[in-house]
């Protein structure tokens, strides 16, 4: 018997000590909690402030001015005020400005590599145009065809300068 009392005394004790364990080890699982939710906020908060990082010219466009027809918007600001806006929020690879020039038949372009932003004056506001890179060059040519070189397949690098997908036979071997 005093193996079974033994054997009871040392559950007691283990049992003691599992629950003085469990206390103690408490206060860990409540600071590793702490630190989980602490991270997974701040992965919520960072992919938050990121998720506007990764949004297009055209869609921001689309949420910040009225639209008033397919790619065309409308702002009652002036057309500087407007590509200044624009061009803050996402820096172009060239900016053109052809109202020093050409007035109010002039307008202020802004080049991406994969977009042209017009921003002309309309009344007191600006009409706002958002065209594919051939598109937009070949509308607005007499504005920016001496500043832009043509767009390639694929519109511009990061530089300016035409950018093409693919080759003939062989090439990248």
């Amino acid at each position: 018997m005093s193996k079974d009392r033994a054997t009871s005394k040392d559950r007691a004790t283990s049992k003691d000590r599992a629950t003085d364990g469990h206390r103690a080890g408490n206060g860990v699982r409540a600071r590793k909690g702490h630190r989980a939710v602490g991270a997974v906020a701040a992965a919520a908060l960072a992919a938050t402030a990121l998720a506007g990082c990764g949004q297009s010219q055209a869609s921001w466009i689309g949420d910040k001015y009225s639209r008033v027809g397919t790619d065309t918007y409308r702002s009652p600001k002036a057309p500087q005020a407007v590509a200044g806006e624009i061009g803050r929020k996402f820096k172009p690879i060239d900016r053109v400005d052809s109202m020093a020039t050409k007035g109010a038949a002039g307008g202020i372009f802004l080049r991406y590599p994969k977009l042209v932003v017009g921003v002309l004056p309309s009344g007191t506001g600006s009409r706002i145009t958002v065209d594919k890179p051939r598109r937009g060059y070949n509308r607005y040519y007499t504005h920016v065809g001496g500043f832009w070189s043509s767009p390639g397949s694929n519109g511009w690098n990061s530089r300016g300068a035409a950018s093409f997908r693919g080759g003939g036979p062989g090439s990248g071997k």
